[in-house]
């Protein structure tokens, strides 16, 4: 390591909570953090990334956080309001990004940049995302309603009410349902519903595995509701008991030949995350013990019907900019959007499973879209320290035909 590496400090998270309108795994009703927004869960990662670290709240420098769905009433401050309810003075910049699923990557590498460019030395990067929140929209009402004048009671509305969250789920390029774009990839490179369904399930039991033996409590942090005490112990979207045999009797979404259920897609939750990130020169000097340097990253466009495919050219890229090989990393983080596509990815890469998102993925865990790139990049650092690996990749497919990927070594 040099004096100009950047590296990641440690980080924090929020639980990672099922949304209000879907079922926790138990059954039971979502929305545990459905009544705290986004920009005040990235506040609490955030606060939780600079007490875990011993950071001086004065001491950052800038502040990058993705937001994909902004869905609060003051969702356009984003970054600014997280930062400055984390504690951070008013003197430092604030940036809100949107690269959808791979922000939180995004926003671990832009703060990388600055820190090489010399523009800062301390950046706290992350992601946050309230799915819960997400409006029912009427548009074509401009015309009619101005500024600061809704609508009256008794007004004729439109009958067309746009669920704000569903419709981001569609890409009009390619006229699919995300999900539909991972039955594509899985359809051109060979995964069948068992291999989807299996995966599933380990990712399930998995996700159980690590909730119970506490290993979440090194990057959780406590959340505040008007109900109580959210914790690492609430994670909520993963089905105890799951095995591939349940889920191989759900039905699919999108017709018989598809391959995704709701057993075997990635969870819709609530949540934040964020890492401290810090020249390695100015760790020293701080006297700071580092989890990892960020090696190299890879950023790619590809056809939007097949975006489920994004972490394999992502990863390749990265790789090639590291001058490594898949056989040298130890570690693999891989978004789960669908279980399929991280099938299809693993294969198409020649990964040993055994080797990726050991401690349970997104079909598990939940996918808060923009938090989930920091949350991959910091589960992959602690995994890496506990298991004595070397090199790890964190990398997400992203909506409307993009990959992107992280690769990080231990220290």
């Amino acid at each position: 390591m040099t004096s100009e590496d950047v590296v990641i400090v440690g980080g924090a998270r929020t639980p990672f909570c099922e949304w209000l309108g879907g079922k926790r795994g138990d059954g039971e009703r979502g929305g545990l953090l459905a009544a705290v927004t986004a920009e005040e869960l990235g506040a609490i990662a955030i606060r939780g990334a600079l007490e875990k670290t011993g950071t001086p709240a004065d001491a950052v420098e800038h502040v990058v956080m993705g937001h994909a769905l902004q869905t609060s009433d003051q969702a356009i401050f984003g970054s600014r309001h997280a930062g400055l309810k984390a504690g951070i003075p008013q003197e430092v910049p604030m940036l809100t990004l949107n690269r959808l699923c791979g922000s939180g990557a995004q926003s671990i590498i832009s703060g990388a940049q600055m820190i090489m460019l010399g523009e800062a030395e301390v950046v706290v990067a992350g992601g946050m995302e309230n799915l819960s929140q997400a409006p029912h929209v009427l548009r074509g009402m401009r015309d009619t309603y101005g500024l600061g004048r809704p609508p009256r009671q008794g007004d004729e509305l439109p009958k067309d009410m746009e669920d704000y969250l569903f419709t981001n789920l569609v890409d009009s390029t390619c006229d699919s349902f995300m999900a539909q774009t991972s039955d594509e990839l899985c359809k051109r490179i060979g995964v069948t519903r068992e291999e989807a369904d299996a995966f599933a399930a380990l990712s399930h039991q998995r996700t159980e595995a690590t909730v119970a033996n506490g290993i979440w409590g090194q990057e959780i942090v406590d959340v505040e509701t008007p109900q109580g005490t959210v914790t690492a112990a609430d994670e909520d979207h993963f089905v105890p008991g799951t095995t591939a045999e349940i889920l191989a009797g759900l039905r699919t979404h999108f017709g018989p030949d598809s391959l995704v259920t709701a057993g075997n897609a990635s969870g819709v939750v609530d949540g934040a995350a964020a890492v401290v990130l810090k020249s390695a020169s100015r760790a020293e000097a701080d006297g700071d013990s580092p989890l990892a340097r960020i090696v190299s990253w890879g950023i790619v466009g590809l056809e939007p019907a097949i975006m489920a495919h994004g972490p394999v050219p992502a990863s390749r890229q990265a790789l090639a900019k590291a001058g490594l090989e898949v056989s040298d990393i130890d570690r693999w983080e891989i978004n789960e959007a669908f279980a399929g596509q991280a099938v299809a990815c693993i294969k198409d890469l020649g990964i040993d499973v055994e080797k990726v998102n050991v401690n349970g993925g997104a079909v598990g865990i939940g996918h808060p879209l923009a938090a989930t790139g920091t949350r991959l990049t910091l589960t992959l650092a602690h995994e890496l320290r506990r298991s004595g690996g070397r090199y790890g990749v964190a990398t997400a497919c992203i909506g409307g035909g993009q990959g992107i990927a992280v690769i990080i070594e231990a220290l």
